[in-house]
């Protein structure tokens, strides 16, 4: 009887098996098991067959050995190893109509060079198992064969091995469990068959049935991810806010799924990102505009790794422009999206689908995802995920960014510049901008200056020109001023105390977005200072949390474009000058 457990990659089949195998250990069952995929390694096609054949009887005697069980006689040890030889010596070749193997130079080197037949090996398989049982110095009653990783090796390879097992291996009191994914045995399949359609899928799902009796199917829609997640962030000292679980859990969802693998490689990653990044604060804690990583950065972090594991050409993008939610009509037009047929697309389809692009940076989502390739045709895979992807990013929209007000989308904006540069980390992609994007941390001195920062902006000549005004403005008046820029920010340092002061985030429709550096457990002296700031600028006192339960406060304000256009800097820089006096 042959059991086949069946699911794709990562679904828990071998960790199945060892449960159902640690079992049997305790009856009365010999167990034998093989990984298909280490048999393969170094070996061509015609070699993989035999050498998984030879290795099932090899491993079935090993195991007995470590129960101290293993009785064959002096008899059948000499069986064994002709067994053994034949299988060293054959080829992967057609075998008289009934498997995969060419017996044309396997023969017994203790008989008189007579060639062996199937029928011949199948009998002296069944004599080592049948005596094995038979012999009442060991427990076994049954023979238990687990044959793993069959979707790790050629589809071919898979078929062939599949075919031995039920030609060679048909024996009494012998059960077969093995790990195998549908999908590898139809594409092992299409050298006989041809492409699977409606018309032949028949054959496909008969040669599957004659060859799996018992079929078992992963119940990974029975797994409960929202556990899986916690317990295993637990084990990594990850702790996430009660309020934030459902986030978390939701994130899994829209990328990895229900796939318990890739969600220990997803959550391995995070772990790992989130050192580097808590690492890197620690280092060089001015850097960090905003104070130190909370858990708004973890959960941006893992959005954006769970992103950029899943959806590699959407992270692509983001990389190029993070702050999705000011695209605009060029950058849909530089990905080849036109919002116009965009438009016309989703009005066929009614109010529900409206209602998750009435946002110019979700068409352009949909529109990228449903694109025409090169090729003709579309992508198949982002075409069935791009609702996933915006539900995603949405997640992040409406996490911190609830109101739509400029603050409130400074905040996410400035959350996703954080994080950005970290979730590229471990992103693997053969696009060159891509690369370079994914090299250049998004903090390193952009070499162009103003120039790169505005055109990485997409910033107009005239929105260029009261920036260039308003730094060479600050650079004239406030004393031992150096500026900075990087890909998301211009930061000004006090050269004397080499510590940042102000950094300038943005370009909002009416002003300069700014903020001053943080200043741990300092919020009364930071409400003093920007009271003296004037209502048009906006100012907001924010915080985010240090360790033993400490806080890191700064201060927010937009500098009007007319104060600029005015000559109008006495305000900012009594700001700054009173800033450098109370903390540097």
């Amino acid at each position: 009887m042959t059991v086949g457990l069946q699911g794709e990659w990562g679904t828990g089949k071998t960790s199945m098996m060892y449960l159902i195998r640690e079992k049997m250990q305790q009856m009365a069952i010999a167990t034998s098991w093989v990984n298909t995929w280490e048999y393969s390694m170094f070996k061509g096609a015609a070699e993989t067959t035999p050498a998984v054949l030879e290795g099932m009887l090899q491993e079935l005697q090993s195991s007995c050995e470590k129960e101290g069980q293993w009785t064959l006689k002096k008899d059948g040890q000499e069986t064994l190893k002709k067994i053994g030889g034949f299988f060293s010596k054959v080829g992967n070749q057609i075998v008289t109509n009934q498997t995969g193997v060419d017996l044309m130079a396997a023969a017994n080197t203790n008989e008189a060079s007579r060639e062996l037949t199937i029928a011949d090996i199948k009998r002296d398989i069944q004599s080592v198992i049948e005596n094995l049982i038979a012999d009442p110095s060991n427990k076994y009653e049954r023979v238990v064969f687990f044959v793993d990783d069959l979707d790790r090796i050629p589809p071919g390879d898979a078929v062939e091995v599949l075919e031995a097992l039920k030609n060679m291996f048909d024996i009494h009191n012998c059960v077969f469990v093995l790990a195998i994914d549908y999908d590898v045995v139809v594409k092992g399949l299409e050298g006989k068959f041809g492409k699977k359609t409606e018309e032949n899928d028949r054959e496909f799902r008969s040669f599957f049935d004659k060859i799996i009796q018992v079929p078992f199917s992963m119940p990974t829609g029975a797994y409960t991810i929202e556990d899986l997640m916690k317990d295993r962030l637990s084990v990594m000292g990850i702790d996430i806010p009660e309020e934030d679980t459902q986030a978390y859990a939701q994130v899994v969802h829209y990328t990895t799924g229900s796939n318990p693998r890739s969600l220990k490689r997803y959550l391995n990653s995070f772990s790992l990102l989130r050192r580097l990044r808590d690492a890197e604060f620690e280092a060089n804690p001015e850097e960090f505009e905003g104070g130190g990583p909370n858990s708004n950065d973890d959960l941006t972090l893992f959005a954006l790794l769970g992103l950029q594991v899943s959806y590699p050409k959407v992270f692509r993008f983001l990389l190029e422009s993070s702050h999705y939610v000011e695209w605009d009509e060029s950058f849909a037009e530089k990905l080849s999206v036109d919002l116009k047929e965009v438009a016309e697309a989703v009005s066929r389809f009614g109010d529900g689908m409206m209602g998750k692009t009435d946002e110019i940076w979700e068409q352009t989502i949909y529109g990228f995802c449903n694109r025409t390739l090169e090729s003709g045709k579309r992508d198949p895979y982002l075409q069935t995920k791009w609702e996933a992807i915006v539900d995603l990013l949405n997640l992040l929209r409406d996490k911190f960014s609830k109101t739509g007000k400029i603050e409130d989308i400074e905040s996410l904006n400035q959350l996703l510049d954080r994080s950005l540069s970290f979730a590229s980390i471990t992103n693997v992609d053969d696009d060159v901008a891509t690369k370079q994007a994914t090299q250049t941390n998004v903090r390193a001195a952009l070499e162009g200056g103003l120039d790169q920062w505005c055109e990485g902006k997409r910033y107009d000549s005239s929105k260029k020109a009261l920036l260039e005004k308003y730094i060479n403005a600050l650079k004239d008046t406030v004393s031992h001023l150096e500026e900075k820029y990087s890909k998301t920010q211009i930061s000004f340092k006090n050269t004397e105390r080499k510590l940042n002061i102000l950094y300038i985030n943005s370009l909002g429709n009416d002003g300069i977005r700014c903020g001053c550096a943080q200043q741990l457990n300092k919020k009364s002296d930071l409400e003093s200072l920007i009271s003296a700031l004037p209502q048009e600028y906006k100012a907001q006192l924010k915080s985010r949390p240090a360790k033993d339960e400490m806080e890191y406060y700064f201060a927010t304000f937009s500098v009007p474009f007319k104060d600029v256009e005015d000559d109008n800097f006495s305000k900012i820089v009594q700001f700054l000058e009173s800033y450098k006096e109370l903390f540097q």
